[in-house]
């Protein structure tokens, strides 16, 4: 007769311990998930917190860059300063290339830069050497 205490449901260990109760089972996976929504309502409300908090790290980051470039700036202005105030020959080259000054009785050439051409184009100046269609 081991055959039927084998199919007897109250040998089953597992039957005993939850006693047959589903609450018993249920009880702690519904805790779980309380915790768990309740961590992520309040994740939510932190959010907008935390994406405030980027951009103002972003801004900050770009002012930075602002800064380091205007002191640079001011650094250049400075030694310009300087230079106009002790160096005389830098001042007659500042008048003669950005004022169009000269001394007088000289005559003043002008000449306009040439026109920066864009990488990819080609010129007519630049035919290939093997054309010969003169």
């Amino acid at each position: 007769m081991a055959s039927a205490r084998f199919l007897d449901p109250s040998s089953i260990p597992l039957k005993r311990q939850s006693g047959g109760n589903i609450w018993a089972t249920l009880l702690p996976i519904i805790q779980g998930a309380i915790v768990i929504g309740a961590l992520a309502v309040v994740g939510l409300f932190f959010l907008p917190v935390l994406q405030t908090e980027n951009r103002h790290k972003e801004e900050l980051a770009k002012l930075q860059v602002k800064i380091s470039n205007a002191q640079d700036q001011q650094r250049e202005l400075l030694l310009e300063t300087e230079l106009m105030k002790n160096n005389s020959s830098y001042v007659e080259h500042i008048a003669r290339d950005r004022l169009n000054m000269g001394r007088p009785g000289e005559t003043i050439l002008r000449f306009d830069p040439y026109p920066a051409v864009a990488p990819g184009s080609h010129s007519a100046a630049a035919a290939p050497a093997g054309d010969s269609s003169n």
